[in-house]
């Protein structure tokens, strides 16, 4: 796995072993970030970490405002690892979401959440998104779920807007309806 474009384009990041992780593969990061035309100067939340790639990879970019979370000691230890390779200092929780989410005190531009496949909660996550205000105005909610995932059109104030597949995997992306 490696940071797809930007400062660190081609840096080899380390991951889990096993199955207790599923990289998110480079065809999908490159969609993800071309479909946000991200900017500098704005914030990005990462739920479900992992090995920290989409994190990394948005701050390859040139997102200075990064926070990654992860439920397993192990991932947080490897998101550490490869942060510690490209020389970049971060906050990286290791908090069930649901505390994450109660324990923020900051809104984010981007909220990517990349859950294990047999997640079922979208409802709270989207729910304890809203309830503590984590979102901007104009914030962007991107769900990389299983392919063959029916989730609904609408979760509280946040509406899907957008919808691809790529393989066995698809992004979708919720924005507060008067967005839309």
């Amino acid at each position: 796995m490696r940071v797809v474009a930007g400062k660190y384009r081609g840096t080899n990041l380390y991951t889990l072993e096993g199955n207790n992780t599923r990289p998110t593969k480079d065809m999908v990061k490159e969609a993800l970030f071309s479909s946000l035309m991200v900017m500098p100067d704005e914030s990005f939340l990462d739920i479900f970490s992992g090995s920290g790639a989409i994190g990394i990879e948005a701050i390859s970019r040139g997102l200075s405002d990064v926070i990654f979370n992860d439920y397993n000691r192990d991932a947080c230890k490897i998101i550490e690892k490869n942060l510690d390779k490209i020389k970049v200092k971060k906050k990286v929780y290791n908090l069930d979401y649901k505390d994450l989410l109660n324990s923020l005190k900051t809104s984010f531009d981007y909220i990517f959440a990349d859950p294990p496949y047999a997640f079922e909660h979208y409802d709270e996550l989207f729910e304890l998104i809203q309830k503590n205000n984590l979102l901007n105005k104009k914030g962007i909610i991107v769900l990389e779920v299983k392919s063959d995932n029916k989730l609904k059109e609408r979760f509280g104030a946040y509406l899907l807007y957008k919808e691809r597949k790529y393989g066995i995997s698809k992004l979708l992306y919720y924005r507060k309806e008067e967005n839309q």
